[in-house]
C-alpha cells in the first residue's frame, strides 16, 4: 500500500564541535530526499570538508553564540523548520540507514510524537558507558513498538502542526521531558519506533559528566515542582535521599532484562553511582532551592 509522502525537517543541536557535526551529516548523506531539509543550529563555527554536504538536498547552517544551550539551539531550529515532520538529533549522533525510512514511515500513520532506540558507539572507556546507561540505557535495542512515557531527546520526531499547540512553551528553550508531557496532557501519545535507531558517540570527561548530572537533577526537581506547595517541595526533596540507591537499580534492572552489555555494566557500575549520586543532588536542591542557574548549562 502506498504510504502518503512525509517532508522531513532535520533539526541538529550541534556543541561538540565540527568532527562530530561532520560525522552525524554524513550519516544523512544518503537518506533524505528532495523536499526534505537539515537545519544545523550550532554555537560554534562549522569547519566542514564539501564532500558530504554535495548530496545532501538542503542543508541550513545557523550559527549563535558560544553561551547558547542545547535547548535553545533546538528552538531556533524548530522555528525555522518547515517540513510536515520535524526531527530532533544532536551531533554526536549517527543516523541507522534507515532511520529517515523509519520516522517517516510511523509518521505516516497517526503517531503524533515518535522516538527511536539510541545505541551506544561510545565504547572506549567506562565513564562513556556509565553515561551511556544512566541517559540513554532505557532506549537500547531491544524493544518493541509501543506507545510509552518518554522517548529521548537526540531522537525524537514531532509532526510539526501539533509543535505549534506548545511553542509558547519552548521559544525561550526545547525541553523535551516537559514538551512531551504537555502534549500527553493534551491526549497525544508518545510511540516508540524501535527501528528508528540512532547511535550515540561521545567521549566524556568525570568532572564534567559528574557537574551535567548536577545541573539535569536540578533542573528536573526545580520545574516539577514548580507551582506547588513547600512541603511537597521539602517531601520530594527529602525522597531524593533514597535516588542513589533507587537509580542505579533500576538501570540495573532494567539491562538485565534486555541481555545485553552486562559485562559493561559491571565494569562502569562506580561511575554510574557518581552520575545517580550527582542527579540526587540536584534534585535535592532543586526541591528545596529552585533550578538556580542549570537551566543554562546544556552546552
Amino acid at each position: 500500500m502506498h504510504r502518503p509522502y512525509v517532508s522531513l525537517s532535520v533539526v541538529i543541536a550541534a556543541w561538540n564541535g565540527s568532527s562530530s557535526l561532520q560525522e552525524c551529516l554524513t550519516s544523512l548523506q544518503k537518506q533524505l530526499e528532495a523536499g526534505d531539509e537539515i537545519i544545523v543550529v550550532s554555537n560554534f563555527e562549522p569547519q566542514l570538508i564539501e564532500g558530504p554536504l554535495q548530496e545532501l538536498p538542503s542543508v541550513v547552517f545557523v550559527t549563535m553564540p558560544q553561551e547558547t544551550d542545547v535547548p535553545k539551539l533546538r528552538a531556533r531550529g524548530i522555528e525555522l523548520a518547515r517540513g510536515d515532520v520535524v526531527a530532533l538529533l544532536e551531533d554526536h549522533c549517527t543516523a541507522n540507514l534507515q532511520w529517515v525510512a523509519e520516522i517517516k514511515k510511523a509518521h505516516a500513520s497517526s503517531h503524533p510524537v515518535v522516538g527511536g532506540s539510541v545505541e551506544n558507539q561510545s565504547n572506549t572507556s567506562s565513564l562513556s558507558w556509565a553515561v551511556y546507561f544512566y541517559d540513554y540505557g532505557k532506549y537500547m535495542l531491544p524493544d518493541a513498538a509501543r506507545n510509552v512515557t518518554a522517548l529521548s531527546g537526540n531522537n525524537v520526531s514531532y509532526k510539526r502542526e501539533i509543535l505549534r499547540e506548545v511553542r509558547h512553551q519552548y521559544v525561550d528553550g526545547f525541553h523535551e521531558t516537559y514538551i512531551n508531557q504537555e502534549l500527553q496532557k493534551r491526549g497525544y501519545d508518545l510511540y516508540l519506533a524501535p527501528s528508528a535507531i540512532i547511535y550515540h558517540n561521545k567521549a566524556y570527561r568525570l568532572k564534567g559528566a559528574i557537574i551535567d548530572s548536577y545541573h539535569h537533577g536540578r533542573l528536573f526537581a526545580s520545574r516539577r515542582v514548580a507551582n506547588v506547595r513547600f512541603a511537597i517541595r521539602a517531601f520530594r526533596g527529602l525522597l531524593s535521599a533514597v535516588l542513589p540507591v533507587l537509580l542505579p537499580g533500576r538501570i540495573v534492572l532494567r539491562t538485565v532484562g534486555k541481555k545485553r552489555h552486562l559485562s559493561e555494566l559491571f565494569i562502569c557500575f562506580p561511575y554510574l553511582f557518581l552520575l545517580t549520586t550527582a542527579w540526587s543532588y540536584g534534585e535535592f536542591c532543586g526541591y528545596f532551592a529552585g533550578e538556580g542557574g542549570s537551566a543554562g548549562k546544556w552546552k
